[in-house]
């Protein structure tokens, strides 16, 4: 096992940074790695659209959410640069959705995160692509 591997979720500090929008919507995270990460939603009457299925903005909110977190895990600070994301379905009257992040690639400036969202019987939500690029000097 590498030494990433050995670390706790909460050993990630720049993934662990406080995020107040996340706090807002109801985003935590499960776990964090370099490679994979995985949040979580809780749903509340906040979290839906006027049909009363889960607001799109919530399901990008939660995969850019995963992204950064996944791509800030070798502790270098990220922004989004550009995100495609394929809504593939919904869901009324759950209360949780799950967010994984994988690298599919990463660069000296960009880091590129696989995205799906999930309910928690494992209904597939979302489906993306988010390009990460790296900010600063280290």
């Amino acid at each position: 096992m590498g030494k990433d591997t050995m670390k706790k979720t909460e050993d990630y500090i720049l993934s662990n940074m406080k995020n107040p929008f996340m706090e807002y919507n109801g985003i935590k995270i499960v776990s964090v790695s370099p490679e994979h990460s995985v949040l979580k939603a809780t749903i509340t009457e906040n979290s839906l659209n006027p049909y009363g299925m889960l607001h799109g903005g919530l399901l990008y909110t939660l995969m850019d959410c995963a992204a950064g977190i996944t791509a800030r895990a070798t502790e270098q600070d990220f922004v989004t640069q550009n995100a495609y994301v394929n809504y593939l379905s919904n869901s009324k009257d759950i209360n949780e959705v799950y967010a994984e992040g994988t690298v599919v690639r990463r660069g000296n400036r960009l880091t590129v995160v696989h995205v799906i969202v999930r309910t928690e019987d494992g209904k597939l939500l979302a489906d993306g692509t988010i390009d990460m690029y790296r900010v600063g000097e280290k």
